[in-house]
């Protein structure tokens, strides 16, 4: 959350700022859009780097580092609800929050994760290796083209957005797989996945069409520069003590980087 305070802070305060000198020739200061919202990570995996635990248990494999930089996930396209909170500070400047129903992103494994020359995890045979719900309120400043009047208005616009991720869920065949490796004395199983929060910025283009003095219909496009990082463990057990040991330990950075479209209806008042 404190990376989240420090993004909208800004743009918090100079909305604040400019309230009590709001003014827009037609009177309606505010406007709300609800629409779908179409996600599309551009998306590649940028390699899943660590090293196992350093048991003797392991013999040849302790301490052994993982280097497979053409091993990774890659996020899925996903469709959700949107909402659009919407300030003119004039007729041509406005702040808008976008939010959303966060959307189940689905991650898909590529390349093989390996120790050595040996294969421990073929990742391609996962299509959905993992799901993660994504938190992605935005913020943002636009500027609008012509008259408030027209029929027909185009938008640029620029922020940032904040992305959360939560309630990731690993696929269990993937524990299945691990078994069929050497860890199999140790009982496999992957270790709870977190995904860190970011903060990106984002640009945007879009048009607004005026259905009548109140009513609008609403359309966008919109790149926002995101990638994070997925942290994973293996965890096994001792077969002697039946205590618990991390097999291996390592993470992936994601590139996600979605353009976003959306459609919406909208009121101003």
């Amino acid at each position: 959350m404190k990376k989240l305070s420090i993004a909208i802070l800004p743009l918090v305060a100079f909305g604040l700022n400019t309230v009590t000198h709001a003014a827009t020739s037609d009177g309606k200061t505010f406007g709300v859009s609800a629409g779908w919202l179409h996600v599309m990570p551009q998306s590649n995996g940028q390699g899943v780097y660590g090293k196992t635990g350093n048991s003797p248990l392991l013999g040849a494999m302790a301490n052994l580092q993982a280097a497979n930089p053409d091993a990774g996930f890659e996020v899925q396209d996903a469709d959700t609800a949107g909402l659009m909170l919407d300030y003119f500070v004039n007729d041509n400047v406005s702040l808008e929050l976008t939010l959303g129903v966060p959307p189940e992103m689905k991650l898909a494994g590529k390349g093989a994760i390996k120790l050595g020359n040996e294969t421990i995890l073929d990742l391609n045979q996962f299509d959905k290796a993992a799901t993660t719900d994504a938190y992605t309120p935005t913020i943002s400043a636009r500027y609008h083209f012509g008259s408030i009047n027209n029929k027909i208005r185009p938008y640029v616009g620029a922020g940032l957005m904040y992305a959360h991720f939560s309630n990731v869920e690993t696929d269990s065949a993937i524990n299945d797989a691990l078994k069929a490796t050497k860890l199999a004395p140790f009982n496999p199983q992957l270790g709870k996945v977190k995904v860190d929060d970011a903060v990106a910025p984002v640009a945007m283009l879009g048009i607004d069409y005026s259905i009548n003095k109140n009513w609008y219909a609403t359309a966008s496009v919109s790149y926002a520069h995101l990638t994070t990082k997925a942290k994973l463990n293996v965890n096994g057990t001792n077969p002697y003590t039946g205590s618990s040991m991390t097999l291996i330990s390592g993470q992936s950075d994601i590139e996600i980087k979605p353009i976003v479209t959306y459609l919406g209806l909208g009121y101003r008042f």
